[in-house]
């Protein structure tokens, strides 16, 4: 006479469903792409941190009004070489949205006004860039980075550019711009993932996750 199946085995259908929506949850944790929660903030002390695992290849966000800047903590792994691209954004004209790079004090390390090819890039400056916490930032290519001393840059068309600005020593304070109205803009920061991680690490979530389904479903 046949055997009938055990009622673990009855739940294996049951269970499947469930196992993979973990694994795709534990991939989403590890994905390599942020995306801006809310609003980011303007300065290094409100900048919104990313968190998750594995190289960090790009953040997506909206700037929300024309005097809106967004600055993201990020990690930087190794030291690269002066010259190699680390963040850019793509663009149609000089006027698009510009990106930046700073230190984890916020000191001004390099900016890129300039569209060319469809891009505007920063590149590592001829100074060691040691491995550690950094901060990337966008903002409309009028609005320009300000610290105690002043203007940290004085934006020219001419590619990627250390600070050159009368507050270049300085930390970054504030932004200054014009009171323009536009619609909201979304971008995204594309990030070298051969340097930049995650400035958090995700908390692992697999542990618990299991422990939920076998109280669920039994060992």
């Amino acid at each position: 006479m046949p055997q009938r199946p055990t009622s673990r085995a009855r739940r294996v259908p049951t269970l499947l469903p469930t196992l993979l929506a973990v694994l795709l949850t534990t991939t989403a944790a590890l994905s390599q792409t942020w995306t801006e929660t809310g609003d980011a903030g303007d300065l290094v002390g409100s900048a919104q941190s990313t968190n998750g695992s594995g190289s960090l290849t790009s953040i997506n966000g909206v700037m929300s009004s024309h005097g809106d800047v967004d600055v993201y903590c990020v990690q930087l792994t190794s030291v690269p070489p002066s010259g190699l691209p680390l963040v850019s954004v793509a663009c149609a004209s000089h006027a698009d949205p510009t990106p930046y790079l700073f230190s984890a004090a916020g000191i001004g390390l390099d900016a890129n006004m300039t569209c060319s090819g469809g891009l505007k890039e920063t590149v590592a400056p001829n100074i060691s860039l040691v491995p550690g916490q950094y901060y990337v930032a966008i903002a409309h290519g009028d609005w320009l980075p300000q610290s105690a001393g002043g203007a940290i840059w004085q934006m020219l068309f001419s590619g990627p550019m250390w600070p050159n600005g009368t507050g270049a020593g300085s930390p970054l304070t504030s932004w200054v711009g014009p009171s323009t109205v536009t619609a909201p803009a979304s971008y995204t920061l594309i990030l070298n993932p051969n340097y930049f991680v995650f400035c958090d690490t995700a908390t692992p979530v697999e542990t618990s996750t299991w422990g939920a389904l076998k109280a669920r479903f039994g060992n």
